[in-house]
């Protein structure tokens, strides 16, 4: 069985993109999570152990990997974003990756199925470069090459989405 962070790593962008909203439509907390930006994972973690009160930071990285506890904490979330992105999230059609600089850069995905169908809508899903976590040995590029970063989700930036 392969890890799931190993396969989150060697994503493309777009390919970054296309689990992002498969996880939100599927209402998949566990992965939604681990597409997160380290910045969000840390806005997050922040809160639960402000949050829980007596947890030390260990306790709260590890309930960070625990499938229960991000469907509780982070169902809602899911669930309006999967309110909000609703009309790409049936047949999305995901664009090609847009540098916006050296470290971050977005994925156009537009459907023509919503209310106007000659009207197309368009969201710009916000990535950012991060290092890849040591010894992902399926950080492998497609040219062979181990590559040193990954695309994630970035979430302060996906949480002010806002439609074209």
């Amino acid at each position: 069985m392969q890890n799931l962070n190993d396969a989150v790593y060697a994503r493309s962008g777009a390919d970054m993109v296309g689990a992002f909203l498969k996880a939100i439509k599927d209402g998949d907390t566990l992965t939604f999570w681990r597409l997160l930006d380290n910045r969000g994972q840390g806005y997050f973690m922040g809160m639960w152990f402000y949050a829980l009160g007596n947890a030390d930071l260990t306790g709260v990285a590890l309930l960070a990997e625990d499938e229960n506890f991000l469907r509780d904490a982070l169902g809602g979330i899911v669930g309006d974003l999967r309110t909000n992105l609703e009309a790409l999230l049936d047949n999305p059609q995901i664009g090609e990756l847009q540098n916006i600089d050296s470290h971050h850069a977005r994925v156009p995905v537009t459907t023509a199925g919503h209310a106007a169908p000659d009207e197309p809508l368009t969201e710009y899903i916000p990535l950012v470069l991060e290092l890849a976590p040591a010894g992902a040995a399926s950080a492998v590029e497609t040219d062979g090459s181990v590559g040193m970063t990954c695309w994630k989700i970035d979430t302060l930036k996906c949480f002010r989405m806002q439609k074209t």
